[in-house]
């Protein structure tokens, strides 16, 4: 959907994505501005570099200049390094299994990291330039003894040492998860050398038991109660559908639980759309039935039926125009009509250039703590607008405000040749070149907050230090962060020095819970999150069960906290926010109840430096920027700085790595996945139900179906392998043998499963399942590529690295597993159910685990596809890829499940466990596929037409040249416009092809 401004993917005779042209103008008569997004490949298809359009038209008048990221790889495909000029780069040395051995990052901060036989990691060994190495990292696994067995520990972490201490897991459940972890914190601050041995490392803790929660499950491993390290007991009652229904708390040294939220509803499309909680507020969403957005989010009491009602209008392509409050009453002051509405505007490529709304008088931008309003005060209100202007790579370059009372305007400066950027300095001067340059470290990492205010950070790339005030000949106030080892902050100590004595004030983060202290109070803060609606228990140590306070707080779309309220339904504070994320307006009765309010702008919390965190890094939001570069690169784009691509208001980010496009195209997988493999696992049971098992005809068939799909695949393999080898000589005996070879290769192991079924006394359901499942896949792959312009996706980029493709394997299986359990005990293992299984289960478990993968290549670095909602295509190429990989995949999965089946114990299992196992076994060796089909792809391209030997061997490559631009820029655009692109390959020695495409804008 557009207005003459298209996206235009430009690919290569390889079929490879090396060019994506967007067209950006801000209003109809506005000049459009192409932004070119290149790739380059190597030889064998490899990415090689990455530009946006800002670093792009740069390298056309500096072709030196560096791109936004050029990725290395090994001989066999494995990454090796990136460089990143934002600030991620890494190399990495892998070991001959393909594990991470040493890692380097751009400060040359050195990450070793050991193994056992298992090639499990047993610690990690840090190192900065010129610095000590440290034992930063130790994991303990549990041994095979029958203590340890019957507590689930085998082979599982039961200690993990790290910068936040220890943390001990003594006991698991079947399905693998924890169901009780003890934390033990550092007794200091800095970051450990641990010792080797565990008695020396235990001496470096605080004294005491430590931190202990405790889970339980119920037959599903989902959580139904929990207690955490202060003895408060949370529990969930779930309805049939495993959803959230209703959360009771009991407090320590309380007799009775109470109530938190006493219902929750939900439509067919999983959304909540009525909650009631115990302090009798009913919130409900309204949803498109069209299209599942959000149109209202109301929130009432019999007694004050207004206290919140925000209504949503929409474009045609989901960003938000306008959220009117409607629980606020429109007012009148100093010539102003003061609507609570708030407006938002768009330029073609959706990013946020104008908004609208109402503020405080006189609000200032800055990292200064929002001012309170206390009471509310109408005659404070005015309206306001901003406008937002950008560069070619998305850099917010400039802020224009304007309100009656104050106005500003704030620049940003942006490095030449990064994405790194600086604000003007308090003269309204700009940096230079070198000044950006000198504010970051070489990782990226901003190096002062503001001036005087320095930014330090560890090993890992974590903000570990704040220096607030900066004192000459006594100690600065500051305030300090420990992570553990998956870069969760676990304490925040603020050190505040008055007359030369520390006043320490530090928050110790649990599992929902965090132990604030101060010199003034101690309190614990529970925390319970449902929908919308987020209940924090305030509880002071002993000054008894009836001091506690419950605030209830109301969120919008973007999980922003608007609305607190106590246990009474009364109102603690109001709060609304600017679009990236300052406060326009915070205002309650009572600044002290309302001043324990610390998570606020998208759900996160705003430390005392006016950071928020998010989890992974810290975003500013005066300077509406990361002041860090995203640690999973570009998994949110290639700006590493940019706050979820310039659309603060449609889009969250919840871990400061990627907008929830990930989780979106993680659920848009699922759908896609399931519908299907609904299809093709109906025309599979259909065979299967049809053909008798213990017959000569199906052996043979079944044999020769897997031997078709299994010779596709292996004659492609070895085929991209010789063309990607020194064979310069296509027409040599040495390519063919290995075609031959690799065809062979692959037509035993997509026979095997049939030839092994005949040792099966209950028949050759193998060959059966093959048979079946040669059809079914044929129909799958149909139904797949109608499908594929449905919805968004994270598509891999070329080939994943090692830790992707595990993770994602790791993912899926897991994925599979629980889901394949699931439908086992649901559905029934007699006739009907495994009839039922072969059909709804195998197909919720593709989805689940393709869903799971979607998730790990998103947090891993992989861009979400939007949905281009085309109409449905089919080609008969990538059908055949499709049908020979899936089926040669099913085959490979058959045979690791009858491995699977000969481990001592197996049988032993029920029947539940057992169909988890296979099916998670499935699905894991199944994601494999995503990454086989890049080289399946290439290897037959050659027969498929689509490539040549020359184009492979980099001997002469793909040359694109425009003949003519578009004009789409004003009311006299042609509609016959076009755009001509010149291909130049060779399909084969000497042999030159041209060819030449129009497209039409």
């Amino acid at each position: 959907m557009h207005a003459y401004t298209p996206t235009v993917s430009v690919t290569d005779p390889r079929r490879l994505n090396i060019a994506t042209v967007s067209y950006c103008r801000d209003t109809h008569a506005a000049v459009v501005e192409a932004r070119i997004y290149r790739q380059r490949y190597d030889a064998v298809a490899r990415l090689t570099d990455v530009y946006d359009p800002r670093l792009h038209a740069l390298q056309a008048r500096e072709p030196n200049a560096a791109p936004n990221m050029k990725l290395r790889s090994s001989l066999t495909g494995a990454l090796l390094g990136s460089e990143c000029v934002d600030g991620t780069s890494q190399l990495t040395l892998p070991g001959a299994a393909g594990q991470r051995l040493i890692d380097w990052d751009g400060l040359l901060t050195q990450t070793q990291t050991r193994y056992d036989l298992m090639l499990r990691p047993v610690s990690a060994i840090e190192q900065t330039c010129g610095g000590n190495a440290r034992n930063s990292t130790f994991f303990t696994y549990g041994d095979s003894t029958p203590a340890t067995a019957g507590r689930n520990q085998c082979g599982r972490v039961v200690r993990l040492d790290d910068s936040a201490g220890t943390e001990f897991f003594p006991h698991y459940a079947l399905s693998g998860v924890p169901i009780a972890r003890v934390q033990h914190f550092l007794d200091q601050l800095d970051e450990p050398d641990w010792p080797e041995t565990e008695p020396q490392r235990d001496l470096l803790h605080e004294t005491g038991h430590g931190a202990a929660t405790h889970f339980s499950l119920n037959a599903l491993g989902e959580v139904i109660s929990q207690q955490d390290a202060m003895g408060n007991l949370k529990r969930l009652q779930l309805n049939i559908a495993g959803q959230l229904k209703q959360i009771s708390l009991k407090i320590a040294g309380d007799t009775q639980d109470h109530l938190l939220l006493l219902d929750i509803q939900y439509n067919p499309d999983n959304q909540i759309v009525r909650q009631v909680a115990a302090n009798g507020v009913i919130s409900q969403n309204l949803y498109d039935p069209q299209n599942g957005r959000l149109e209202q989010i109301s929130a009432e009491t019999f007694a004050r039926p207004n206290l919140q009602k925000l209504v949503y209008r929409y474009d045609p392509v989901g960003n938000i125009l306008s959220i009117q409050d409607m629980a606020q009453r429109t007012r009148f002051f100093r010539n102003q009509k003061i609507e609570p509405l708030s407006t938002f505007t768009y330029d073609s490529l959706y990013q946020l250039i104008s908004a609208t709304g109402w503020q405080r008088s006189n609000t200032s931008n800055g990292p200064a703590a929002p001012v309170f309003t206390s009471p509310p005060d109408s005659a404070q209100l005015e309206n306001y607008c901003e406008t937002y202007t950008y560069d070619a790579a998305g850099n917010l370059t400039m802020l224009v405000h304007n309100a009656v009372s104050q106005s500003w305007t704030q620049r940003t400066a942006i490095s030449r040749y990064s994405n790194r950027g600086l604000e003007q300095s308090d003269d309204g001067t700009l940096p230079d070149e070198p000044e950006i340059a000198a504010a970051f470290d070489a990782n990226g990492n901003r190096k002062t907050l503001q001036p005087g205010q320095l930014l330090q950070w560890n090993a890992g790339r974590r903000l570990s230090q704040v220096d607030q005030v900066i004192r000459q000949h006594a100690a600065s106030d500051c305030e300090r962060y420990v992570y553990n080892g998956a870069g969760q902050r676990k304490r925040k100590v603020r050190l505040v020095y008055m007359e030369g004595i520390a006043q320490r004030h530090q928050t110790r983060y649990l599992p929902e819970l965090e132990i604030r202290e101060s010199p003034d109070e101690a309190l614990h803060v529970i925390s319970v999150q449902a929908g919308r609606c987020a209940v924090e228990v305030l509880h002071w140590p002993g000054k008894g069960v009836a001091a506690n306070q419950y605030h209830y707080s109301f969120s919008n779309h973007l999980g922003s906290s608007m609305l607190v309220l106590d246990r009474q339904g009364d109102t603690v504070s109001e709060e609304h926010y600017f679009p990236y994320g300052g406060t326009s307006w915070w205002a309650g009765p009572d600044q002290v109840q309302a001043s324990y309010k610390t998570r606020r702008y998208a759900g996160q919390e705003r430390d005392a430096t006016g950071l928020y965190y998010y989890g992974q890094r810290f975003y500013a939001p005066w300077l509406m920027r990361w002041i860090s570069p995203d640690p999973a690169g570009i998994a949110d784009g290639l700006n590493l700085f940019l706050m979820v691509r310039g659309n603060p208001v449609r889009f969250v980010d919840r871990q400061g790595l990627a907008g929830v496009d990930t989780a979106r195209a993680a659920g848009a997988t699922a759908a896609r996945e399931f519908f299907s493999a609904a299809v093709g696992s109906a025309v599979q049971a259909a065979f299967v139900g049809f053909l008798p098992a213990a017959n000569t005809a199906v052996t043979i068939g079944g044999a020769v179906a897997g031997a078709i799909s299994g010779g596709i695949s292996g004659y492609a393999g070895s085929n991209w392998a010789q063309s990607s080898m020194s064979i310069d000589d296509p027409g040599s005996w040495g390519p063919l043998a290995a075609k031959i070879g690799g065809a062979a290769l692959g037509a035993a192991l997509g026979a095997a499963p049939s030839l092994l079924g005949i040792l099966d006394p209950r028949g050759n359901t193998a060959a059966a399942n093959q048979i079946g499942g040669a059809f079914g896949t044929v129909f799958r792959e149909m139904s797949a590529q109608y499908l594929a312009n449905v919805g968004q996706s994270n598509p891999s980029i070329g080939r994943v690295d090692l830790a992707t493709g595990a993770a994602s394997v790791g993912a899926a299986g897991l994925a599979a597993g629980a889901t394949g359990f699931a439908g086992s005990v649901l559905l029934g293992t007699d006739v009907t159910g495994n009839v039922l299984q072969s059909i709804l289960s195998v197909s919720a478990v593709t989805a689940t685990s393709a869903a799971g993968a979607s998730v790990v290549r998103g947090m891993r670095g992989t861009p979400a596809r939007p949905s281009n909602n085309s109409d449905p295509t089919f080609n008969p190429d990538n059908a055949l890829i499709g049908f020979s990989t899936r089926h040669f995949f099913m085959s490979l999965g058959q045979i690791a499940n009858l491995a699977v089946a000969q481990i001592p114990g197996y049988d032993a299992l029920d029947v539940h466990t057992r169909t988890a196992v296979n099916r998670a076994v499935m699905s894991a060796v199944g994601d494999i596929r995503s990454t086989f089909v890049t080289i399946a792809t290439p290897g037959l391209s050659a027969e498929l037409g689509r490539t040549s030997w020359d184009l492979e061997r980099n001997q002469v490559g793909a040359d694109i040249r425009r003949e003519s631009p578009p004009i789409s820029s004003n009311a006299d655009f042609d509609p016959a416009a076009t755009e001509v692109l010149h291909f130049v390959s060779e399909t084969g020695p000497g042999q030159r092809k041209y060819s030449r495409s129009q497209l039409n804008f």
